[in-house]
């Protein structure tokens, strides 16, 4: 995708990635590439941390949109991807929430925006495919009380995750070779073993740009 800058000449169109960690933003950029795998993807290095921001919220996203505008500055910027964890199980604390971040996201943003508010973390999408961890390690298999189940509703998914007797150990740092696995061989996106509605809305929102 391309588009015209004021000087006549073309400009290529970027989507920016955002969140509180590298291994997170490796995750999104996986997803990104599944569902638009012609974008130009760039990130902004610097930790955004919106959860608990309160009355910094707005000013944290109108930084964040010098960083993005920054980040994208030879190019047209055509889309906002920003991770966030939630660290609660609750559901009507994700529903307020994502409401309060996302409203501050169409006031701040002329582009299309998406949400990655994990809950309870990132590896709660993660252990939405099982046969992903076992792609990246053959003796990584999840145990079976989690398959099929809401993940949205485990609390501290990486700490359960570490609980596993794998050998090696799961850390954070394979995240992003978990959702990459998660990928057919056409980059298209397994389908999930189990459910979890911030995943959902995140491909949702992401795949209607």
């Amino acid at each position: 995708m391309t588009t015209k800058g004021k000087s006549g000449r073309k400009k290529n169109s970027v989507i920016v990635v955002a969140g509180e960690g590298e291994y997170d933003r490796q995750v999104l950029r996986h997803l990104i590439r599944a569902l638009h795998p012609d974008a130009k993807i760039v990130n902004v290095k610097r930790k955004t941390v919106l959860t608990h921001a309160d009355k910094q919220l707005s000013p944290r996203v109108d930084e964040l949109r010098r960083l993005a505008q920054a980040a994208s500055v030879t190019s047209e910027l055509a889309g906002i991807v920003v991770h966030v964890d939630l660290d609660v199980v609750d559901e009507a604390q994700y529903v307020k929430v994502r409401e309060r971040i996302s409203s501050e996201f169409r006031k701040a943003f002329t582009c299309p925006s998406a949400l990655a508010l994990a809950a309870f973390e990132t590896e709660a999408w993660l252990m939405q495919f099982p046969a992903a961890f076992s792609k990246v390690n053959h003796s990584w298999i999840l145990k079976a009380k989690y398959k099929g189940c809401d993940l949205a509703k485990i609390d501290k998914p990486k700490e359960r995750l570490r609980e596993h007797p794998w050998n090696p150990p799961y850390s954070e740092s394979d995240a992003p070779l978990i959702m990459e696995n998660a990928l057919s061989q056409d980059g298209q996106l397994m389908q999930p073993d189990g459910r979890n509605r911030s995943y959902q809305e995140f491909v949702t929102e992401l795949a209607a740009w």
